[in-house]
């Protein structure tokens, strides 16, 4: 016989951290942590919020106290944000648009009252074409509301639908979503662009596999869909540089002997250059068709519906031009 007390058959599991009480949480500190972690300087962030560096400096310790954790540290003269504060960045941006979107939601919007962030999330080409009517749209009917244009991430579209929460659109080409609410905005179709020293030979499906390409993205969202009807073929092109952004190919293809897909809609821009050119393509290339896509959570928001109207309002404008 011994004293020592039993050993339980099973050791029980362990509980793991206690879950975050939100109740806990002073939702004051989530504007001036993006801020900070935004501008990265307590003197620019104190500005742009209208605080005085002092009160800013305060709500930096809290935080500071609160993830254990220095957020903003010194390097040289300027202050980098440490991995937590890397990490932080993204999650707050969508914590704050999404706590915008809930305290800000109404059974009634009114446009010229209201001062409401909408984000949506979109390649260069698309704010370039299209974004930047909706954005004099909305400033004229609704002077008071922020339009957020944020460039379009694959993660953003492997996770779709459930992404979409976050946000309040994405416009994205039909063939990467399925079963998700949309609105057909506009058509689009392709071209190659080429130096213009260039342009005066005929380009054919041997050059395209032969000659060098700059392409914009390389994941799933590489809306330059066109690749895919080159494989098809069996024309595997060698891609030489690659670029997150469709308005930086003419920097990359002149002078030089590169070709890039570029939808039409940005060809007068680029030719104005006078450096590249565009040109026909030589096999047949499916069209582009642009559309807004949004989450089944977002449906009987009020400021979402005019959203939504003025998207499709724009988009008529723009095939009717």
């Amino acid at each position: 016989m011994t004293n020592e007390p039993a050993v339980p058959d099973e050791a029980p599991a362990e509980t793991g951290r206690t879950p975050l009480q939100l109740s806990s949480v002073d939702l004051n500190l989530v504007v001036p942590l993006q801020t900070l972690l935004e501008e990265r300087s307590v003197s620019r962030a104190a500005e742009r919020l209208f605080m005085s560096q002092p009160a800013l400096s305060a709500a930096l310790s809290r935080l500071r106290r609160h993830f254990n954790d220095e957020l903003l540290v010194r390097s040289g003269n300027r202050y980098d944000l440490s991995p937590l504060g890397v990490e932080l960045l993204e999650a707050v941006t969508v914590a704050s648009s999404s706590l915008s979107r809930v305290f800000g939601a109404q059974a009634e919007f009114r446009p010229e009252e209201s001062s409401r962030e909408f984000r949506l999330v979109c390649s260069d080409y698309v704010a370039a074409v299209y974004g930047a009517s909706l954005a004099r749209e909305l400033s004229r009917t609704a002077p008071g509301v922020m339009l957020r244009m944020e460039h379009v991430q694959d993660a953003i579209v492997d996770s779709a639908p459930d992404s979409l929460r976050d946000i309040d659109g994405l416009i994205l080409p039909h063939g990467y979503l399925e079963h998700v609410e949309f609105i057909d905005l506009f058509a689009d179709r392709w071209q190659c662009l080429v130096a213009a020293e260039t342009a005066d030979a005929p380009l054919t499906v041997d050059e395209l596999g032969a000659r060098p390409w700059a392409t914009t993205y390389s994941g799933r969202t590489a809306i330059v869909a066109a690749t895919r009807e080159l494989h098809v073929l069996g024309v595997y092109p060698q891609t030489q540089v690659t670029t997150r952004s469709f308005l930086t190919l003419p920097d990359m293809v002149a002078g030089t002997d590169r070709v890039a897909f570029v939808p039409e809609s940005l060809v007068d821009r680029f030719e104005l250059r006078g450096d590249v050119a565009a040109v026909e393509c030589p096999i047949p290339i499916p069209g582009i068709k642009q559309a807004f896509w949004w989450s089944p959570s977002h449906e009987s928001d009020a400021g979402h519906r005019w959203l939504r109207g003025k998207v499709a309002e724009v988009a008529a404008g723009i095939s009717g031009a």
